[in-house]
Formats: C-alpha cells, structure tokens, sequence
C-alpha cells in the first residue's frame, strides 16, 4: 500500500484544482453516480472532560470516467488546540475498485481543509447577488486559513476581511500574516464575532463551538451565511432566511446532534422538494435545494439581490475521496513505479 506523507499531500494538491473537484462531484452526485453511506460517528470525553469524536466517511464517486473509492477517518479534541495541534486530524484510505484492496493511505487534514473551502467557496460564487467585497470569519485555525487562502486567490473583488477568534493572539497573527500577503486588503482582528459579522457580505463560522451566539439580527440584506461549523447560527438565522440550501439533505436529516438536524427532528425543518413529494404542509424552514441542484442549473439560490442566502454543508465525504483519488492519479504521474518516493506498509 502506497503511503504518501504530509509533505506530498502539500506539494500534490497544489496541482489538483478542488473548486472544479468538488463541482463534478456534486454533479456526479446529482446523477447518481456516487455511492453515500451514513457517516459512523464514535464520541467520548477524555480524562480532562473535553469532548472527543471519531468519524468514519466512506464513499465512492465516478468523475472524469474514473471511479474512486475511500474512506476518511477524521478525530478530533476540543482541547486540541490548548496544546498546540490541529483540532482535527486523520487519514483518508483509498481503495482498489477491482480488488477492493487499500491501495493508498495520506494524511487527511489539508485533503479536508481544502475540500471544505472549495465547497464553501463554490457555494458562495454559486449563491452571491455579486462579487464578495467584504467577509466576516469567526475562529483562526486552519479552516479559516484555508478559506480565506482560496477566496484571496479567485476573487479579486475582495476589500475587507474581519476575523475574530476567542484567542485574541490568534486572530491577530492571521490577519498580519494575510495582510502581509495581500497589501490591497484591510484585515481587522475584532475584539467579538457581533463586530466582524455585521455588515458583512458573507459571513463564514469556522470555529468548535456546540453553542449558537449568531443572531440573525447580525446579518446583513444580501449576504451569504456558510455554515461550516454547522452549530454557530441560532435557530432564528434560518427561519428568517430567504433561502436555506444543503448540500446532502440524507445526511443533515440523519444527523442527531447538529442544529439544522435537530430542528428537523423537531419538525421546524421540512426537506428540499417535500411539496412535491410527499404533500407536506410547509413548516417554519423550507430548505430550498441541494447544492448540486444549484450547480446544475435545476434550482436558484436567490431571487433578488438583498436575499438573506444560508448555506449549510454537512460534509461530504465523496469530496474528500475524490480529491484523495486526484491526489494519488497525480502522484502516479510523477513516478516511474506506483510506490516509488514513498513509504510502503
């Protein structure tokens, strides 16, 4: 089995294009040419009381006439980041689909960071009513940096940056370090989330908090809302969206701890296309389409240009296996043999 290091998930995924990944396999989703199991999900709390989990996502997509098969095994502590690692960590498995053999094994923290911003960065340019001039991120760790490092790369409408963290120092360093970088875009370290958020165009939570403290009072007309921590919005961002979309609804509606999962659970959410299939009466939140009905052209993320626009991605793993897959096709490329330049187990 072909390993490949931190090192080479870094220098390969430099030349694989994971906006573009990312699209074909919500695409490929839509035509169903994905297999997409219920993610397993172990919690537990350590010996210092902080809450620990292991998640378990496999999948299997079919892109560019090629099929990859995987899983990624992804742990984390919220502690974590108190001792100076990554809050979260693991590894994506790739498989033989003849076989079904594990065939290749790679760190899975930028392989998840970068699907993750392409994802939100996708579903953003997909959902805005124009260029994003200003945006608000909450938390500093590697999800921010991988967002805001995609989002300064493609949008060159890009003005304002406002970041906030409950470490202060950790705000601080990414916004000097990125300003550094990118002398034609303030950056301000807030001192609370309220004054990065407001008035922002998009607004992008990225932090480990299991406690809501965004209000939709703090959401300007027009902006576009990603949800990627998934628990930081109160429950009245979606009921006074204008749109809410997914990107998997199976896996928001099979979810028992996250907010827009609960709220479903309890009858406050009502699936995408209920109307039509099974009748229901609307309840307090319609979430409007999946992200690859968006990408299809099948459903509009908004209807006029001052829609509040949420968008809530649950995480996919078949991004994560198909740009593993990407990965692994480019390291080949690079080699005379499968396993040559890296560890064999």
């Amino acid at each position: 089995m072909l390993q490949l290091t931190d090192g080479d998930v870094e220098k390969l995924i430099e030349t694989v294009d994971v906006v573009d990944a990312v699209r074909e396999v919500f695409l490929a989703h839509a035509a169903q040419r994905t297999v997409l199991p219920e993610e397993s999900c172990l919690r537990w709390t350590n010996d210092q009381g902080e809450s620990c989990r292991s998640l378990n996502m496999p999948g299997l997509v079919e892109i560019g006439g090629t099929r990859f098969a995987g899983t990624k095994i992804i742990n984390a502590s919220l502690g974590n980041p108190d001792r100076g690692l990554a809050r979260a960590d693991g590894l994506v498995l790739l498989f033989d689909l003849t076989t079904a053999r594990p065939v290749c094994l790679m760190p899975a923290a930028r392989v998840s960071a970068a699907r993750t911003a392409a994802v939100s960065v996708l579903a953003t340019e997909l959902s805005w009513a124009h260029p994003t001039r200003s945006v608000a991120v909450v938390g500093s760790g590697a999800l921010a940096d991988a967002h805001l490092g995609l989002a300064l790369r493609r949008w060159p409408s890009l003005r304002t940056v406002r970041l906030h963290d409950r470490v202060p120092e950790r705000a601080a360093l990414l916004a000097e370090r990125l300003g550094a970088a990118h002398p034609d875009v303030a950056f301000e370290a807030t001192d609370t989330a309220e004054e990065a958020v407001r008035e922002a165009e998009l607004v992008i939570p990225a932090t480990t908090t299991t406690t809501g403290y965004i209000p939709a009072e703090w959401i300007a007309e027009g902006a576009v809302v990603v949800n990627v921590s998934l628990d930081d919005l109160l429950p009245d961002v979606f009921t006074s969206a204008d749109k809410v979309i997914v990107d998997d609804w199976s896996l928001v509606a099979a979810d028992t701890t996250r907010l827009l999962g609960r709220m479903y659970r309890a009858g406050d959410v009502q699936p995408p296309r209920a109307r039509q299939t099974d009748g229901n009466t609307p309840r307090s939140v319609e979430v409007a389409a999946e992200l690859c009905d968006i990408i299809s052209g099948t459903a509009s993320p908004r209807t006029s240009p001052t829609d509040r626009v949420v968008i809530n991605p649950f995480g996919m793993s078949l991004h994560d296996v198909a740009v593993a897959g990407r990965i692994h096709t480019a390291h080949l490329g690079t080699t005379s043999s499968p396993l040559a330049g890296a560890a064999v187990t």
